[in-house]
């Protein structure tokens, strides 16, 4: 019984809490349904109501209908035969202009009044700027049969604007308005109230058991979509993507996309066996931020003034590449180890250690770019060509040029594959992140087994960095920001199980060329970027959601 009361006592809660959210966000919409009436910006709207005296000229409103002007302004209250009238003059000006402004018509009213314009010259006349705005407003004076005091007054119509002056300020005593926003609030308040109550007493019911026939076609079926939906879902964005713009599926920009994703997918085939561990890795970005510091410092050209190190004077093929790329790779690995040392022997949670790692990789990166003789934190930048033509390059196959960042991805990408599925590192990892216990009575050493994982990831780190400096060009203190949220979406998009021991190679590729392209397509047609972020964190959601109802199904 009480709780039927209460879920009364809710509903009604819930339904209160509808009416007034709905209340507000009405009165919220005045300065929208204000701006949109003058035919202005929300900006000047406000500006407006707020001091009418900043409304100087009728040109400061927007062009907007008659009978869009006699409801806005009625609607503030004022006298109805004045707005009739100012407004009833104001569009026979604005008629009497809009037709001194066509082409036809004028020309037909300069030949008339002046014998020295012809259909042949006439566009000279036009040309004239000067002579023909005086001409068109004679033109439109003699429309409206008036002389040329009526006439001015008629644009600058001050019976008008000071029937805006007079209204726009009645806006702010509406009190509809001015309790909107706390109203709307307390809306919000309540509903969230009720749909906890309700959330969490539906969570609380108890399933009827419920014994029925099942086809296992349609089980199958069933389950198949399921388990795909994500990969369908964001396939159908790609494929209307495609049909409202055509040229998205251009050999350009599909190679644009693979070059994009090829320096996150090698990080996401880093952080995918960790995922197999059922670990994480929160520390990718900073630590890719570092690492590719360390090499732009060593790769800046020997001509540049402010180099990071302007003792070195040899040219990078004098040298090499390997050195950068090494200090690149120590620096990833020795994070990494750091972060499977914590997992691996002191027991601390993957998302614990990495967390850590992460700030203290970008701490080390800014006093790193700090330390720049120039005594400025600048990016590094200027790159030797060498570099930038071996990892930034491109090779032309038929006309094609194919960025060489992408082969590296492939290569990589293949290695991986080798290792997870033909050695016994890979078998062994996937023993550990199934059942660590039961992995451990098989004989296999788990803490060497995590070691070796997170010692592989700092390598992918340590290249994915080396590649993306050239990439970019210029790396700073906030160079690999959220790159782990990429990193992970692609493994988590890529059907890699958080639960552990459930993950293929083949799948990470996959999630980071549809993730690239999903981010590609949004930017494609203009989307708000923080309305990515918001899409992008719902893709997440929906493919950890998918990943977990797998894991209950089997369990």
């Amino acid at each position: 019984m009480k709780k039927r009361i209460s879920s009364i006592v809710m509903l009604v809660v819930l339904i209160v809490g509808i009416a007034l959210t709905a209340y507000g966000v009405s009165g919220r919409g005045i300065y929208d349904n204000a701006a949109a009436m003058m035919g202005v910006s929300k900006k000047d709207a406000m500006g407006f109501i707020q001091d009418p005296a900043t409304l100087t000229e009728l040109s400061d409103v927007g062009k907007i209908g008659a009978d869009k002007v006699k409801s806005f302004l009625k609607s503030l209250g004022l006298d109805a035969a004045k707005v009739d009238s100012a407004v009833d003059e104001r569009a026979a000006y604005e008629a009497a202009i809009a037709k001194s402004k066509d082409r036809e018509a004028f020309m037909a009213y300069a030949m008339k009044v002046d014998e020295t314009v012809t259909e042949e010259n006439f566009n000279d006349l036009v040309m004239d700027h000067d002579r023909s705005d005086q001409m068109r407003l004679d033109m439109a004076r003699e429309e409206m049969g008036v002389d040329e005091a009526e006439f001015e007054t008629q644009r600058g119509n001050e019976a008008l604007l000071g029937l805006y002056r007079e209204g726009i300020p009645q806006i702010l005593n509406n009190k509809h308005m001015t309790n909107a926003v706390v109203v709307m609030f307390c809306g919000i308040i309540l509903i969230v109230i009720a749909g906890a109550y309700f959330l969490i007493a539906a969570m609380s019911l108890k399933p009827r058991a419920r014994v029925k026939a099942v086809n296992p076609k349609v089980e199958k079926i069933t389950a198949t979509l399921l388990n795909y939906a994500l990969f369908i879902i964001l396939g159908l964005i790609l494929i209307v993507v495609s049909i409202l713009r055509p040229d998205f599926l251009s050999i350009d920009n599909i190679l644009n996309i693979l070059q994009n994703a090829s320096t996150k997918g090698i990080l996401a085939l880093g952080c995918a066996g960790l995922i197999v561990l059922a670990g994480t890795d929160l520390s990718i970005g900073r630590v890719l931020g570092i690492s590719a510091a360390m090499t732009a410092s060593l790769v800046q050209s020997v001509t540049y003034a402010s180099r990071m190190y302007p003792t070195m004077v040899a040219p990078l093929n004098g040298i090499g590449l390997l050195v950068p790329l090494m200090a690149s790779i120590a620096v990833a690995v020795l994070f990494s180890m750091i972060n499977g040392f914590g997992v691996a022997k002191l027991h601390l949670h993957a998302f614990i250690v990495t967390l850590g790692t992460q700030l203290i990789a970008y701490g080390a990166n800014c006093l790193y770019i700090e330390s720049q003789p120039s005594g400025t934190a600048q990016a590094l930048s200027t790159f030797d060509p060498t570099f930038l033509n071996v990892a930034a390059g491109g090779i032309y196959l038929g006309g094609i040029r194919i960025p060489v960042v992408v082969i590296y991805f492939i290569v990589i990408a293949v290695i991986m594959w080798v290792i997870w599925n033909k050695t016994t590192l890979g078998k062994n990892m996937f023993a550990v992140g199934g059942n660590t216990e039961a992995a451990a009575v098989s004989g296999v050493n788990v803490a060497k087994t995590i070691m070796l994982v997170y010692l592989m990831a700092g390598v992918l780190y340590g290249i994915a960095s080396f590649l993306e400096a050239a990439r970019i060009t210029a790396v700073g203190a906030n160079t690999g920001l959220n790159y782990e949220t990429d990193a992970i979406s692609a493994v988590v998009v890529g059907g890699v199980s958080f639960s552990g021991g459930v993950g293929t190679i083949q799948g990470v590729v996959i999630g980071a060329v549809i993730m690239q392209a999903i981010v590609y397509a949004l930017n494609f047609l203009g989307v708000n970027p923080y309305i990515q972020y918001i899409i992008r964190g719902l893709i997440i959601i929906l493919a950890v959601s998918i990943d977990v109802r797998k894991y209950i199904v089997k369990k």
